[in-house]
């Protein structure tokens, strides 16, 4: 039995624009916004203001990220003790 010869030709150029293309990043924001409504809803509450949570996209240089953020002094005690972004992520899926 003889081997099969199996040449790859990698298109990096081609794999650039997918990961900085405008698919991918309506995907990513759609994904931000489900783990966004996720985190909104399980905000703990707060004594003073409320926790803001955002979800963006950016282009880098090389690749697509999706972003989402909570603002509020106390968020990073809020989310050590509650992890309601982390659960976010989780109920999010994909």
């Amino acid at each position: 039995m003889t081997r099969a010869r199996v040449r790859i030709d990698v298109d990096y150029g081609g794999i650039g624009r997918l990961a900085t293309g405008d698919d991918l990043r309506a995907d990513l924001q759609r994904r931000a916004e489900r783990v966004r409504a996720a985190a909104q809803a399980a905000v703990p509450e707060m004594q003073e203001g409320a926790i803001v949570v955002d979800a963006t996209t950016r282009v880098g240089r090389d690749r697509v990220r999706g972003i989402v953020t909570a603002r509020h002094p106390g968020v990073l005690y809020a989310e050590a003790r509650h992890r309601f972004l982390g659960r976010a992520i989780d109920a999010a899926g994909n």
